[in-house]
């Protein structure tokens, strides 16, 4: 995956859909509710015969799971995918994301980030390529209680990651996972919540799996990093459980780490800490 600073727009297509957002820009002006600028242009594309999609609501199915929902504003003819946005600042990383997953899921090679908040129209376009990682082979560490239930983890990840291959956010990722081990017959827990101190139903961001173990998914990083293995601790405590996984899918590779509960134990007052939904 690239981002190239280069704003050019080097084919038809893609300098008549500029044209065309220039036009609305200049009609409406700028710093107005996104929407607006939707509606103009989809009208504005239709009249210039620019075939088009207009926020088309796709799922990403995995074995008959659904791990994730994409509506990108616009899928041009089958070309590009432009996302529009009004902004005081500049376009932020997670913008980037945003446009990368969608490139991806739509098979389609470009994007571009359109910013209708400024005096004038800004956009940057964006190049999208593929990458294919393995997770790497590890030794199973002494306190991972079910040997069993963590090699079959790491295998249905492992399959699921050969099929789709990297370049989705942490929230795919974290869908694909939970769909990769359920197709395996194995329970999940999408929403574990816990007692904290004395907060109840505290929803934790990692995966429960089959009542033994927690699973935490990150994706788009530079890897596994000492924060993600203190916060999966963090939720082993207060979930009660003794070990766990870090997954990363990042931009080119892939690794997996695992992580024991610290065995602080939450005061005996605090109730119990487990509350699976």
């Amino acid at each position: 995956m690239v981002k190239p600073k280069s704003q050019s727009a080097d084919d038809p297509i893609t300098r008549a859909f500029i044209g065309q957002a220039m036009k609305v820009h200049s009609a409406v002006g700028p710093g107005l509710d996104e929407e607006i600028y939707h509606q103009e242009l989809v009208t504005a594309l239709t009249a210039a015969g620019i075939s088009h999609l207009s926020k088309p609501r796709r799922d990403l199915v995995y074995r008959g799971i659904v791990a994730d929902t994409f509506e990108p504003d616009f899928v041009i003819e089958n070309h590009f995918i432009p996302e529009l946005k009004c902004l005081r600042g500049p376009f932020a990383p997670e913008h980037w994301v945003q446009v990368v997953c969608y490139c991806k899921f739509w098979r389609l090679r470009t994007s571009l980030l359109v910013d209708f908040g400024k005096q004038s129209l800004i956009w940057d376009r964006f190049l999208y390529r593929s990458h294919t990682a393995s997770l790497p082979d590890v030794k199973l560490p002494a306190f991972v209680s079910n040997p069993s239930l963590a090699t079959h983890i790491i295998r249905a990840v492992s399959e699921c990651l050969d099929e789709i291959g990297l370049g989705y956010r942490q929230t795919t990722w974290k869908g694909l996972v939970s769909a990769a081990i359920q197709s395996a017959g194995i329970k999940v827990h999408l929403n574990p919540t816990a007692t904290v101190l004395h907060h109840p139903h505290i929803t934790m961001p990692s995966l429960v799996i089959d009542d033994t173990c927690a699973v935490l998914v990150t994706a788009l990083t530079d890897g596994i990093n000492a924060t993600d293995r203190a916060t999966l601790q963090t939720h082993l405590r207060w979930l009660n459980l003794e070990w766990g996984i870090v997954f990363n899918f990042g931009k080119t590779t892939a690794d997996l780490s695992f992580v024991q509960n610290p065995k602080k134990k939450p005061p005996a007052d605090s109730g119990r800490p487990t509350d699976y939904l």
